[in-house]
């Protein structure tokens, strides 16, 4: 089985995860190593002009990024073979040994298959129950995106001030913040954020109250006009402007403490049932 697992994670294009970048790695790794060595900071410092220290800012910094990118990169790949990689060989694993036990010879090879399927089927729920971490895995990816993007955008805008206005160390303090965004930590934090803003304009707007549909006859009449279209909301909302009703449709048509307000709408408008 593991020799089995093992050749399946080397050559299944969707357990690899992509093309094989070995050389260009190595080549743009690098290439952005030697965009920020210490002489080259230490060129910033001494260099006279604004033009030659601005140049030498951006191409530090943005070798800088380069860097943090190819490991980044590693690191989210890494993420999702851990995320899949696991339940796709024990199937596929699994569908190799059902086979093989069905063309077993012996009724000990058989039994020893079996066997061995048995487990891997066992791991393989195992891994199926766990698929809320797998999508926990997901949402993470998407929200160190989310905040590598954020931080990125705010330091190629920043690029364009002068040195003056921008200094190296002060880049380099938004290009570790460009590091730590791309964390697990970093987008947890993203995550609950969002979840805390969302559940705070959620809050706002829930309805406490529970109203009886159709409460009287004016409500039913206003019901049906509504449900001609949109120019008929538009006149009810309207019509609610004129006579100073602070309220939204679902209360003004469901809410007992509007009953005057509906029967004084639905006479304006002659609603009436028909026949």
């Amino acid at each position: 089985m593991a020799a089995v697992t093992a050749a399946l994670a080397g050559c299944t294009p969707s357990i690899a995860g992509g093309p094989n970048l070995a050389r260009y790695d190595s080549v743009t790794t690098a290439y952005f190593a030697g965009g920020y060595v210490p002489s080259r900071m230490e060129a910033y410092h001494t260099a006279t002009s604004e033009v030659d220290r601005r140049a030498l800012r951006n191409s530090i910094v943005l070798s800088a990024m380069g860097s943090i990118d190819i490991q980044y990169a590693k690191f989210s790949a890494e993420l999702t073979q851990e995320s899949q990689g696991v339940p796709f060989i024990a199937t596929l694993t699994s569908l190799s040994l059902s086979g093989a036990g069905t063309l077993a010879a012996t009724k000990t090879a058989k039994t020893v298959l079996a066997t061995v399927d048995t487990g891997i089927k066992g791991a393989h729920a195992a891994y199926d129950k766990s698929i809320l971490s797998e999508k926990t895995i997901q949402f993470l990816q998407k929200q160190m995106r989310a905040n590598r993007n954020g931080v990125r955008s705010s330091i190629l805008d920043k690029l364009a001030l002068d040195t003056a206005a921008y200094p190296l160390e002060l880049a380099l303090m938004d290009v570790n913040d460009y590091a730590s965004a791309g964390t697990i930590t970093a987008g947890l934090i993203g995550i609950d954020e969002q979840t805390s803003q969302l559940l705070a304009r959620t809050e706002e707007t829930r309805t406490e109250a529970i109203y009886a549909y159709a409460a009287d006859e004016a409500s039913g009449l206003i019901l049906d006009y509504l449900r001609s279209g949109d120019a008929a909301r538009q006149a009810v909302l309207e019509w609610l402007r004129r006579n100073d009703i602070d309220t939204d449709l679902t209360q003004f048509v469901h809410a007992p403490q509007f009953a005057t307000a509906r029967r004084r709408f639905a006479e304006a408008r002659g609603l009436k049932k028909p026949g």
